[in-house]
């Protein structure tokens, strides 16, 4: 029953990351919240089939920032192989090289035109460094355009979420997926597919009563407003702490496969009776057992 229960949540937030579930290894960083930051934005891209692991002590590649840089900008077309993406920000002159380990000097072109004011440029950089060094320019402005601008990102709402509301749509396969919304100033926003979220746990009814510091909304195929992609709320000393074992177990969801998670709810939720039943005939039979002994 225990594991049940333990299972429960990561049934109904398999599709939300926060700083606990998406990657592994983030406990070891101090940059956590920019990595988690990053990836709301699609300044680092999350590979569905990929390592679990960031590994933010090692070395950026330029090969990696090629790759990063060249799905952020959207240089090849959603789903392109790895070498097709890299190529192109290669062509576009995104990096010199794909051969090596990436600079600041790189990232700088990579990301900002080459528009920022760099000390040792000619410096190799972490894949966390990475992190906190574009993470304190994001807001920086190449060719007139911010990370936000180039990302397709507007400004979100803030302040007190007031109600969060789930319903069931269907998706483009026809298949049935959980939408939440969150009202906030008497204003109702749906909540992306697979949104980043700071400060908060992964399951949105414990979002209602919270405050959001900040938010960024993102316009989706096929959807008739913006939805909130990356969502940061107000530190609060009441809120409830994500346990590491439903953290990971969110984590195993989200790298099982985002398309089929609104048929793994059903039929996940369809195993609980018979898992319940199970359970209820070892405990029968082991008292029939005790009984008999004596």
């Amino acid at each position: 029953m225990a594991m049940l229960v333990w299972l429960l949540p990561s049934l109904v937030s398999a599709h939300i990351v926060n700083e606990q579930n998406l990657y592994d290894d983030l406990q070891y960083s101090k940059a956590t919240s920019q990595i988690v930051y990053l990836s709301g934005l699609g300044v680092i891209p999350y590979d569905h089939h990929g390592s679990t692991l960031f590994s933010p002590q090692e070395k950026l590649t330029r090969e990696e920032l090629a790759y990063w840089a060249g799905t952020f900008g959207k240089l090849q077309e959603s789903g392109a192989a790895r070498t097709e993406v890299t190529a192109a920000a290669l062509a576009k002159g995104l990096v010199p090289s794909l051969d090596g380990n990436a600079t600041y000097a790189d990232v700088n072109q990579a990301y900002f035109a080459g528009k920022l004011a760099v000390q040792d440029a000619g410096r190799e950089l972490t894949r966390e460094q990475f992190a906190l060094f574009v993470f304190e320019h994001r807001k920086d402005e190449a060719e007139g355009k911010s990370l936000y601008d180039r990302g397709g990102f507007l400004a979100g709402p803030t302040g007190k979420v007031d109600k969060v509301s789930v319903r069931e749509e269907k998706d483009a396969e026809g298949k049935a997926a959980k939408v939440y919304s969150l009202t906030v100033s008497g204003t109702a926003y749906d909540v992306s597919a697979h949104p980043r979220v700071l400060q908060a746990a992964v399951d949105p009814a414990e979002w209602e009563g919270r405050a959001i510091q900040e938010a960024w909304l993102m316009n989706v195929a096929g959807k008739p407003q913006p939805q909130l992609q990356l969502i940061q709320f107000e530190q609060s000393a009441n809120a409830s702490a994500q346990p590491k074992k439903a953290a990971s177990a969110d984590h195993e969801h989200e790298h099982a496969g985002h398309e089929a998670a609104a048929s793994s709810d059903e039929s996940g939720s369809s195993l609980i009776p018979l898992v319940i039943v199970v359970v209820l005939l070892v405990l029968v039979g082991g008292f029939l057992f005790t009984r008999k002994r004596k």
